[in-house]
């Protein structure tokens, strides 16, 4: 229980403080490679999500073997989509994703109105809300949570504590899980502290937790991390997680 207090009240005393990860921030050095190869991750287990985030506008899908991407151990897809282009790239997606058993989600931000039509083509629904207003958000979280009835709705946020108070106990019963953004690359936790606070995520929210994870070195610097690093970030998070959902890995040329 002490526990459990004291990294509640480090929620108010962090939303007090200044922020590791600006909103407004500078581009990143590009990674140079065309094609990044992905890693053959060792069996994580049955139920364990490893998901990949996909941008078709800076790798498309033509150019993705899912066929190597199961057999990396990828289960799950998230497609970043907008208004304007779901209708015609989520039908492809997960054409290609349901060919060798991966699920595919909708990536999405803020804004975005076809979350019912999503959901009827049996596609998760993925909203990316990257904010320091979150209860300003809510509504739209709430009413998406509606409008996907019957798949899965998951929400990607900055990390609670690690960078201000994002209101997780008011946003989690919303979702099925949360993921959050645990890059230890640009924030000043190495990876004792990425253990540490799935841990803590998981006490106070069991069973909600899906970590995000940056493949890449920091914001600054693109270059991919080692398949040792990636791994040891995945098994530091296993025991507390449900999963994990990498970002800018395997394919992209990471410029997006």
């Amino acid at each position: 229980m002490l526990i459990l207090s004291l990294a509640l009240s480090g929620v108010v005393a962090a939303a007090n403080s200044s922020k590791s990860f600006p909103t407004t921030e500078p581009a990143p050095v590009p990674y140079t490679s065309s094609v990044t190869s992905t890693y053959i991750l060792p069996p994580l287990g049955t139920g364990f999500i490893v998901g990949y985030y996909i941008n078709p506008s800076v790798t498309p899908l033509s150019k993705i073997n899912f066929t190597e991407l199961e057999k990396s151990g990828i289960t799950d897809i998230y497609v970043r989509v907008s208004n304007d282009n779901y209708a015609s790239v989520l039908p492809d997606a997960k054409k290609r994703a349901d060919a060798v058993g991966i699920k595919t989600h909708a990536w999405v931000f803020p804004g975005f109105r076809y979350a019912s039509e999503v959901a009827g083509m049996n596609i998760g629904v993925h909203l990316d809300v990257e904010t320091y207003e979150m209860p300003s958000y809510i509504p739209e979280i709430k009413a998406m949570q509606e409008a996907t009835q019957g798949v899965t709705f998951s929400l990607c946020v900055k990390p609670e504590i690690w960078d201000g108070n994002q209101y997780y106990n008011q946003i989690v019963p919303l979702c099925d899980y949360i993921v959050p953004m645990l890059y230890i690359g640009d924030y000043p936790h190495g990876l004792s502290g990425l253990k540490y606070w799935a841990w803590i995520y998981n006490i106070l929210y069991p069973r909600k937790i899906v970590a995000g994870l940056q493949t890449y070195q920091s914001y600054q610097n693109t270059t991919p991390v080692s398949k040792g690093t990636l791994y040891s970030e995945i098994r530091a998070v296993q025991p507390n997680t449900r999963g994990v959902i990498l970002f800018r890995y395997g394919l992209s040329n990471f410029s997006d």
